[in-house]
């Protein structure tokens, strides 16, 4: 066969470049072979990977985002034309601030950008959504780090095999995560460096975080920081890094000019005015009113304000109030956010006040059928049972009714989540209230002194259910709806109502002191519940052991000074032998010590434990102060 032909057209120039493509076809479907077979490599999860996974994960990790509401179509479609945003996408690195008032839509933003990121192809998209109302992950740098890793170990999981391999050394040494050893903040961190530099070799890297204000200044702050100086420290070599967080104007946060800033007062109006003209467009089009304008106009940048406002002057349309009413309404609304608010709890009620301060002052975020209860039990509930507070007037038995009166009763500014966790609307509907608006419920008292009266009435409310005949005749306690937030949380509100001006003496009075019969219950349930908690009291505790471990002094006083056989009660043991002077000193309670000495303390009594006196324990955790000396 004469192959002259063939080689005379292989060389031929039309075939050449035919040739030339397929080999570069070829070789672009290897890269992404290769490409595809490293992420299915990094998908693969050992078995004690999984179990890492599973330790930095917690329950509330993705509530938050879920919460946030979507953009409303037609809306953030800005960001990406904006010069700053466009960018900070086109850098090898950098750190972007979305940065706004309270409820200009700063989280809408950013779960937009985030939602557009995480299409793209080979990049690790990691996210964090910091919640001011939330339970403490939600809110602190540990949960950030916790989720920030738990996404690159799902992810990237060979870039994390040290952080694998600390967890099997530290479940090997210290036993099961989440209850005999927890994560802390500074060994998380360095791991997230060293991943994220191990991941660079190979893929860029999108990192978002909302509302970095609302993990408080200090902690906002230094987080900007060290992002800011690993942003700088990456190596030359390595893929590309972006960094968007969002945040308030304030904490100032010292930025230099490698940072970009997109302001979203100045920039959101058109997305205001999409917004309300959707929401009122049935309205707008029977009346030919001009209120969307009026609201838009209005709005300054401040979504939540636009919102409210639109849900009034819906509410007065379903009401029947003709155009001209409405107007008028509406036009004599305040144009600030705070005072909107303030007008909006003008006609609050008492079981008004009671659930806002539930919803701020919650040791925790409750969640609706929690919230049922504690809302029908009060500090000097005359029920007895569970069963006869179920036939009370302000009992709501289904959670339908409940959400209808949580959405009343806070005048449209409290809500029930994806989770089933009632929380406010926004983050400046609490800071209004625990900074203004529930003092001008409580009769116009300092906002300090309506926050101890909360917290002290809640843990009143909190023993009341304890001491309910069910609980006590109880041998299974899964059933008991509010049961797990009154035993762990009653001593936190009596340590945050720990002044003058209420008296302690009436949580003797809800125990029955001198009895110890509620005490004992009370440390069984929690044993039963939540072992290996910090918080979870040794059998024998008893009250004056509680007042002293976590310095009540007003309660350490009230109980001193209700019993006639006080060396007797003062020096009593608990089940490691430590008296309520040994756990005073343990946590440096001054006040509380000195109490306990001049009632007759025995200064030299070893704890069956650890065998050491109060002056060691005092002196081991660093509380040279605390008066516990040997010539006493």
């Amino acid at each position: 066969m004469d192959v002259s032909s063939l080689i005379h057209m292989a060389g031929d120039g039309p075939n050449r470049f035919l040739i030339e493509s397929l080999s570069r076809i070829n070789s672009q479907v290897l890269i992404n072979q290769q490409r595809e077979f490293h992420k299915a490599l990094d998908q693969v999860l050992s078995e004690i990977a999984q179990d890492c996974l599973k330790s930095l994960a917690f329950p509330q990790m993705q509530n938050r985002s879920h919460d946030i509401i979507s953009a409303v179509e037609g809306t953030c479609e800005w960001l990406f034309q904006h010069k700053t945003y466009r960018s900070w996408a086109a850098c090898h690195r950098g750190l972007l601030w979305i940065k706004g008032k309270p409820g200009s839509g700063k989280s809408t933003l950013l779960k937009y950008a985030l939602d557009k990121h995480e299409a793209r192809d080979n990049a690790l998209v990691l996210s964090f959504f910091f919640h001011g109302r939330g339970d403490e992950l939600q809110r602190t740098p540990l949960g950030l780090w916790r989720s920030l890793l738990h996404q690159a170990l799902r992810q990237a999981p060979s870039a994390l095999q040290d952080l694998v391999d600390e967890f099997e050394t530290k479940r090997k040494q210290n036993g099961k995560p989440g209850e005999d050893w927890h994560w802390h903040e500074e060994e998380l961190w360095p791991f997230f460096k060293s991943s994220l530099s191990k991941v660079l070799k190979t893929r860029p890297v999108w990192l978002f975080m909302d509302a970095l204000d609302e993990c408080g200044k200090e902690n906002a702050v230094r987080l900007v920081e060290i992002f800011k100086s690993l942003l700088k420290h990456l190596p030359s070599q390595s893929k590309g890094c972006r960094i968007c967080f969002s945040s308030r104007h304030y904490p100032i946060l010292h930025l230099d000019d490698s940072v970009l800033e997109v302001c979203t007062e100045n920039e959101n109006q058109g997305d205001i005015s999409t917004f309300v003209d959707n929401q009122l467009a049935e309205f707008q089009a029977r009346t030919s009113s001009t209120i969307p304008t009026w609201i838009t106009e209005h709005a300054s940048g401040v979504f939540m304000w636009a919102r409210l406002v639109v849900e009034q002057a819906l509410d007065l349309d379903l009401g029947g109030a003709g155009p001209g009413e409405i107007e008028g309404e509406i036009h004599s609304i305040p144009p600030d956010l705070d005072k909107l608010y303030r007008q909006l709890i003008q006609n609050m009620k008492a079981a008004s006040q009671k659930l806002i301060q539930w919803i701020c002052f919650a040791t925790r975020p409750l969640s609706i059928d929690e919230l049922r209860w504690a809302m029908v039990i009060d500090a000097d509930c005359p029920h007895r049972t569970l069963q006869d507070c179920q036939c009370a007037k302000h009992y709501v038995p289904d959670s339908v009714r409940m959400k209808r009166q949580i959405q009343t009763l806070s005048c449209g500014l409290a809500e029930v989540s994806q989770a089933q966790v009632v929380q406010f609307i926004h983050q400046s509907v609490k800071d209004f209230f625990v900074e203004k608006g529930l003092s001008a419920l409580d009769g116009n008292v300092t906002s300090t002194e309506a926050a101890i009266r909360a917290h002290f009435r809640f843990s009143k409310i909190c023993i009341r259910y304890l001491a309910m005949e069910e609980i006590g005749c109880s041998t299974s306690y899964n059933d008991f709806t509010f049961l797990r937030y009154a035993t762990t949380s009653w001593v936190a509100h009596a340590q945050q109502s720990d002044a003058r001006i209420v008296p302690q003496a009436d949580l003797l009075a809800l125990f029955a002191w001198p009895s110890n019969n509620l005490m004992e219950l009370w440390v069984r349930i929690y044993q039963a519940i939540d072992k290996y908690s910090d918080g979870c009291p040794p059998t024998g505790t008893s009250l004056l052991h509680i007042g002293s471990r976590y310095g009540i002094f007003g309660l350490v006083t009230a109980t001193l000074q209700s019993t006639d056989q006080t060396t007797t009660v003062i020096d009593v043991a608990d089940e490691y032998g430590q008296t309520p002077l040994s756990w005073a000193a343990w946590n440096g309670h001054e006040t509380v010590v000195r109490s306990l000495l001049e009632a007759g303390a025995t200064v030299d009594m070893k704890d069956d434990k650890y065998g050491q006196t109060p002056l060691w324990w005092a002196a081991r955790n660093g509380h040279e102060g605390v008066p516990v000396l040997p010539s006493i």
